[in-house]
């Protein structure tokens, strides 16, 4: 497979950090690992996970220290069937930190596991690799506070309703805190 290039400009810090954006287009579920030949030069977020059925994934590498001269990096995103440890495919990322001129001539290296998730500091500008979308049960608890906001107030309206549909103040309040939750969780997506 051919290789995506990641360039970093050694001079300028905000240019250490790339995103490489994975996307499963199958409709099973599967399993992504990030091998690099410099893992201690680099911090990639979520370097091992899941990808859901038609979702995409963010994959944030982060040049650690500052450098003297050009040098190349190698990583490698590796695709297996969830559950499976068969490779279903791979894609190179070259890193490159460009000072002058970039070394064209790269002794190969071989491809090393990233440190595991828990032993790394958590990123916390990072995606969390959502989807982007809502899961309908928050979209259903939104609804169900909205109409329970609705209904009428115990002994201040007066209602054809039946009497079980009437909530106290104390009910609207806590269904009111309810949906401003609910409505928090909604818009972090």
């Amino acid at each position: 497979s051919s290789g995506i290039n990641a360039e970093y400009g050694a001079d300028e810090i905000s240019s250490h950090k790339q995103v490489v954006t994975i996307y499963n287009p199958y409709s099973y579920t599967l399993k992504y690992k990030v091998l690099c030949t410099a893992p201690r030069k680099y911090h990639v977020i979520e370097s091992e996970g899941l990808i859901k059925s038609h979702c995409r994934i963010d994959v944030v590498i982060r040049h650690k220290e500052p450098v003297e001269g050009a040098t190349v990096d190698k990583f490698q995103i590796q695709l297996f069937d969830h559950g499976s440890s068969t490779i279903r495919g791979h894609k190179q990322v070259i890193s490159q930190v460009l000072s002058g001129r970039p070394q064209m001539s790269v002794p190969e290296a071989p491809m090393q596991q990233l440190p595991p998730p828990d032993k790394r500091v958590p990123d916390q500008a990072a995606d969390s690799g959502s989807s982007g979308r809502v899961d309908p049960l928050v979209l259903l608890v939104a609804a169900v506070c909205g109409v329970a906001l609705l209904l009428p107030t115990w002994q201040v309206d007066s209602s054809t309703l039946p009497p079980y549909l009437h909530l106290t103040i104390h009910q609207k309040l806590v269904v009111a805190y309810v949906l401003g939750l609910v409505t928090m969780v909604i818009l972090h997506f």
